[in-house]
């Protein structure tokens, strides 16, 4: 019993650490004009969420800052993550 709560949390922990990586990432690829995008980056339940409705827009290659489909390659950018899913939605 043991050893399988250390799998657990050792699982848990890792799984905290990948998430706070693609975060930054996420962030820092996030065209910025009023920062509102940027600041939308946030973690609930284990997901990485930006609920500000133009995003998928500016995924799409809308602004010159950052080129289209920029979140995904964020996410990939990140080391140990496996790509299965992202998904880029709307919220519209």
């Amino acid at each position: 019993a043991g050893i399988n709560r250390k799998i657990r949390a050792e699982a848990k922990k890792r799984q905290q650490e990948t998430l706070d990586k693609v975060l930054v990432a996420l962030k820092e690829a996030t065209p910025v004009d009023t920062g509102a995008a940027r600041d939308g980056w946030v973690v609930e339940d284990g997901v990485i969420l930006n609920k500000v409705e133009y995003i998928d827009v500016l995924n799409g290659g809308h602004s010159s800052q950052a080129p289209s489909h920029f979140v995904e390659k964020a996410v990939l950018s990140v080391p140990g993550v496996v790509p299965n899913g992202i998904i880029v939605e709307t919220t519209r």
